[in-house]
């Protein structure tokens, strides 16, 4: 009798410990979560080169691509959308739950970007469904970095505007969720170019493929300094319950993923002008609804920007 207690309070804790390593592994440097854009296959799509950037600069760091759809259809792009912020939320909430002095960077290109500014800021409006953004106090106390590329809700002359983007996105966000946005300028960062189709509502299909290679070096700089000040700030008291389990994503060295749900939607690779992305990504899923006047006109624009290549 003794014995099968013994046993069964054995499988208890084994069970008890697996769980928590599932859920519990800390990063040592930042976590970084990269959204990929629209078409890109799973994985970190464009973005992952810099990802990879920065994870050899802070060591110890974790690149985690979300897992959502990215598409433009089947599911069609404001449900894509919505997947991806109740994704990215979940994650958030998961790992910092976990791991409460952890330290997260967020990464989004394109399709990426606008779902990671309705997870952060609200719903973007324009006819998508109304998302509850993140808490401020965990934003403000996790998140110490957030980078933008080529967001489709782009708007112009914001504290957290970069680039030479003189017009406003094909889908520019609401007012009310731009003065969340406010809030976080200084650990947010949106870079949109001139000419670029989605994000300045432009004509130069080969700007949305840019922007890593022209604003790289200072978004890698923006990230670490970021994450250099947060360190400093915690005086070295962070998460001490750090794992080693080791994966390879992109060519870097992660210590961990995010528990967000992923769907098997097929992914097409895209060239830079494909409807918000190009690259390889992952994703997940929430659902949101776009009046069908909005749906049309943006999937006109992505279809005629595909029809350039």
């Amino acid at each position: 009798m003794r014995g099968n207690v013994a046993l069964t309070l054995a499988l208890m804790a084994g069970a008890v410990s697996a769980a928590r390593n599932a859920t519990d592994t800390c990063a040592e440097g930042l976590y970084l979560i990269v959204a990929r854009g629209t078409s890109e296959l799973k994985g970190p799509g464009i973005t992952g080169p810099l990802a990879d950037r920065v994870a050899e600069q802070i060591k110890g760091s974790t690149v985690v691509p979300l897992d959502y759809p990215a598409t433009l259809t089947d599911p069609d792009y404001d449900e894509s959308v919505g997947d991806g912020v109740e994704a990215l939320q979940q994650a958030v909430q998961n790992y910092t739950q976990s791991c409460p002095d952890s330290k997260v960077a967020i990464m989004g290109y394109s399709q990426g970007a606008q779902l990671t500014t309705d997870a952060l800021c609200g719903g973007t409006g324009a006819g998508f469904e109304s998302h509850e953004p993140l808490s401020a106090d965990l934003i403000k106390k996790n998140i110490v970095a957030i980078v933008l590329f080529g967001d489709p809700t782009h708007v112009i002359d914001t504290s957290y505007d970069r680039g030479t983007s003189v017009k406003n996105g094909v889908l520019k966000r609401d007012n009310a969720t731009v003065r969340v946005c406010e809030t976080y300028s200084d650990r947010l960062v949106s870079y949109c170019d001139a000419g670029d189709v989605f994000c300045d509502a432009g004509g130069d299909r080969k700007v949305h493929g840019s922007y890593i290679g022209r604003y790289g070096d200072d978004a890698l700089k923006f990230i670490a300094d970021r994450y250099g000040k947060a360190a400093k700030s915690s005086d070295g008291s962070g998460d001490r319950r750090n794992r080693t389990s080791t994966s390879t994503v992109s060519g870097s060295t992660s210590t961990a993923a995010p528990t967000a749900s992923s769907t098997d939607s097929p992914a097409a690779s895209g060239g830079s002008s494909a409807a918000p992305s190009a690259g390889r990504g992952t994703v997940s899923a929430a659902s949101g609804q776009v009046s069908g006047s909005i749906y049309l006109a943006l999937s006109l624009v992505f279809a005629a920007a595909l029809q350039a290549l």
